[in-house]
């Protein structure tokens, strides 16, 4: 469903949810576990492409947050990918239902503008985290990201 997930520590296990609603829109989310060494608690790495459609979106990001609360709470999360969430509903309820919060919200107030990568004007991609702090959200240079992509990339210092 078009996620990856590249990590310098272990990944424990991995699982990738089919989380398509209905009709020919395939979408996903990948959910690994990494074991950094000499930390007690795993980090749960989480990769999301959801629906351009808003009711469907309304119901991944219910499945993301049902996911998340499967974890120990403890547990240290990320989740980020592609929200297709113009509109910037995610926000209100990956934390109300996860704890969830968005890293660049958190540190700037608003969230980046990723699409499209030439010229930013929708904040589609996202990182939320739990149980982490954002120390600085990391602004990438638009080339040659913006030759590689439609959506320019996120990336932030993130420390559990």
């Amino acid at each position: 469903h078009g996620n990856a997930l590249l990590s310098k520590f272990p990944i424990i296990s991995c699982e990738n949810h089919n989380i398509s609603i209905s009709g020919p829109e395939r979408r996903g989310m990948l959910h690994c576990t990494l074991q950094p060494p000499n930390r007690k608690h795993p980090i749960h790495a989480v990769c999301v492409h959801l629906s351009l459609q808003e009711s469907h979106r309304q119901q991944q990001l219910q499945r993301v947050s049902d996911l998340v609360n499967t974890f120990n709470p403890k547990d240290a999360v990320v989740v980020a990918g592609d929200f297709n969430d113009w509109r910037e509903r995610a926000h209100d309820v990956l934390r109300s239902k996860a704890d969830l919060h968005e890293v660049f919200v958190q540190s700037t107030g608003q969230a980046l503008k990723t699409f499209p990568a030439n010229m930013p004007l929708l904040t589609l991609d996202r990182i939320y985290v739990r149980n982490a702090c954002v120390h600085t959200p990391i602004y990438l240079p638009r080339t040659p990201w913006n030759k590689l992509s439609d959506h320019a990339p996120l990336a932030a210092d993130v420390s559990f």
